[in-house]
């Protein structure tokens, strides 16, 4: 009898760390405990996993209840506004948004801003400015910076392609014009064609075709990790590693690999774990009611395989593990 309610005692905590775990579920929020929603572009995937790390870190620090949710897709913006609508109904004390479109999340942030809900940015911008802070970084930079490496591992000539996502994301537009604006006085960087692709299978795909529709290509930049990991692996299915140059972006386990093996010949890196944490102790200032910073830059690094087992690029590669 005695065991019996032991177990039925256990059972409400059972209940309660099990929801803990699992995304956008509601629960409620203790006495000594504030709640933050962290909203994402997608669930899956390395880069927003370790964006997820960060903020848990940080929530950990700072005595809050983090709750981690999502759209499936990073151009569904209705779901991010449906989930929005949600928390904000439910009561959360503060958002984090990395919004899946610039101007469609402005009204949520406005409504938040109404409700007292203060709402910290991060990846992407929002048209707002009831934003309390932005962390990120400086996409036309990152692009310059992609650029740069090309024009170095290339000596400066060739014909090249871009190889984009999602068609319209600020973010790529940014980093696409922070390569034209690096090339714009090299007439020898001859930028064949810019082409979008929003899934692997797609991007594959596209780099097939560009390889046949112009024959010889001296380099390909590939501006986010699907797009990054695609053109690798067609680039090794053709048998065109390391004669057609890829300048990747971001830092998957995926990525890595085909960086040591020659097939990527540099990255440029961001920092989601910095991300995830920077945005759970802006949300604590802001809703202290102390002064935050307009933006935080996370910074971006080009990373190679000569320079990818340096220190501190390790503790950029794999900030978890430090």
């Amino acid at each position: 009898m005695k065991r019996s309610i032991a177990l039925l005692l256990g059972l409400p905590l059972i209940i309660l760390l099990a929801s803990c775990s699992r995304g956008g579920e509601l629960h409620p929020v203790t006495d000594t405990q504030r709640e933050i929603v962290l909203i994402v572009k997608n669930m899956d995937g390395e880069f927003w996993n370790t964006v997820k790390m960060g903020a848990e870190a940080a929530a950990k620090e700072f005595n809050m209840k983090l709750i981690y949710d999502g759209a499936s897709i990073e151009t569904d913006a209705k779901t991010q506004i449906d989930l929005i609508d949600k928390y904000l109904a439910y009561g959360t004390d503060s958002l984090i948004l990395a919004a899946n479109d610039y101007t469609k999340l402005a009204g949520s942030v406005k409504k938040a801003s109404k409700m007292g809900v203060p709402v910290v940015t991060i990846e992407s911008e929002i048209d707002s400015p009831e934003v309390r802070s932005f962390i990120g970084i400086n996409n036309y930079e990152a692009g310059r910076q992609a650029a740069l490496k090309m024009k170095e591992l290339s000596d400066s000539q060739g014909r090249f392609v871009i190889l984009n996502f999602v068609k319209g994301s600020r973010n790529a537009e940014q980093r696409e014009k922070g390569i034209r604006d690096e090339w714009a006085n090299n007439p020898d960087m001859q930028l064949l064609e810019t082409v979008h692709c929003d899934s692997e299978e797609r991007c594959e795909q596209i780099t097939s075709e560009m390889m046949r529709k112009y024959g010889e290509i001296d380099g390909i930049l590939a501006l986010n990790a699907s797009a990054s990991i695609s053109a690798a692996k067609q680039l090794r299915s053709l048998g065109q590693d390391g004669i057609v140059k890829l300048v990747a972006f971001d830092n998957t386990p995926e990525e890595l690999e085909w960086l040591q093996e020659g097939v990527i010949q540099a990255t440029v890196i961001q920092n989601p774990f910095s991300m995830g944490y920077l945005g759970v102790k802006t949300a604590v200032e802001a809703m202290d009611k102390q002064n935050v910073p307009d933006r935080i830059d996370t910074v971006t690094k080009v990373i190679d395989a000569e320079n990818m087992f340096w220190s501190d690029n390790q503790k950029m590669l794999f900030p978890f593990v430090q």
